[in-house]
């Protein structure tokens, strides 16, 4: 068996240590919904609008505490400390790509909210991410850039990663790491496949000393595993385009937004050395055969593409 946290040969679903990190307690809490079940409680939370904002059927849960009882995961409209996101009607193993694409950020440095994969009642997958915008039942202040740059959430692909990089060094308390960290992680979603970091998935969150800075990467899928027919390789456009992109465009959009040269060139560095590390944590993740297989050409075609 493996843990669904750390991917690691397990007893259980969780090692006592990651169900810790996760939830609070050595013990995961239950999760008391068939895939059926939380693909009808999702339409109809669609339709009453209470549910995450996204096109995936994501729904916002909190654990429940009852006496002489295990603790079980309840699913409360909005205010749930986690969001979780079933097995998609259309979209093969997406909790298990969007998971290792998560892993795969950390692997890179990446600053990431707290996820992992969970078990239905049934069986099933899904994926599970602890909210940064919440602690304790107080919310954090947190404002995506459709909010920051006034745009509309129907315009969230109306935009540009220059500018981004522009309310990053207007906002941030650290604008010169922000960008830094916005553009690696610009160029992770690329080498990944990743065309749909729009702007609600680039966020300031207020830290503990009340100041805003870049919040942890969310929300990172490889769309192209899953989305046929996109040929659009960034959600956003940089310098100018968002597909055909080359080694040249990641350095003068860095240094175009003040990044200086040689940092820009370490970033660029830095990720070509890490598709070895990549695929070989895909190859022990919890994708199928098939799907580690098209995962593994998919992240060579694009370090391909970029590096020769």
């Amino acid at each position: 068996m493996t843990c669904l946290y750390c991917y690691k040969e397990s007893e259980s679903d969780f090692h006592p240590g990651c169900s810790k990190k996760l939830f609070g307690t050595t013990t995961p809490p239950i999760v008391p919904y068939t895939k059926n079940d939380l693909l009808i409680l999702a339409e109809q939370m669609i339709k009453g609008r209470a549910t995450v904002t996204g096109v995936q059927p994501k729904l916002s849960l909190h654990i429940e505490k009852p006496t002489n009882e295990p603790e079980k995961l309840t699913i409360v409209g909005l205010w749930g400390a986690y969001i979780l996101k079933p097995q998609s009607p259309t979209w093969a193993e997406l909790p298990q790509i969007e998971d290792v694409t998560m892993h795969l950020a950390q692997l890179s440095k990446i600053r990431t909210a707290e996820h992992s994969l969970i078990r239905l009642s049934s069986g099933e997958l899904a994926y599970i991410t602890k909210r940064m915008d919440r602690n304790a039942g107080e919310k954090i202040h947190m404002e995506d850039m459709c909010q920051l740059l006034g745009r509309l959430t129907e315009d969230k692909y109306k935009s540009s990663h220059e500018q981004i990089a522009k309310e990053i060094k207007r906002s941030s308390i650290h604008p010169g790491l922000d960008l830094v960290r916005f553009y690696e992680l610009t160029l992770f979603s690329f080498l990944t496949g990743n065309a749909d970091m729009h702007l609600k998935n680039f966020s300031l969150i207020k830290n503990e000393q009340g100041h805003y800075e870049l919040a942890p990467a969310y929300d990172l899928v490889a769309t192209a595993l899953v989305v046929e027919g996109d040929d659009e390789e960034l959600a956003l456009t940089l310098c100018g385009k968002k597909k055909r992109l080359r080694n040249s465009d990641f350095l003068n959009a860095m240094t175009t937004s003040g990044i200086p040269q040689k940092a820009a060139e370490n970033i660029l560095h830095k990720y070509s050395k890490l598709l070895y590390t990549w695929k070989e944590f895909i190859h022990r993740s919890l994708l199928s055969q098939e799907m580690k297989q098209a995962y593994g050409q998919l992240i060579e075609s694009k370090h391909q593409q970029l590096y020769g």
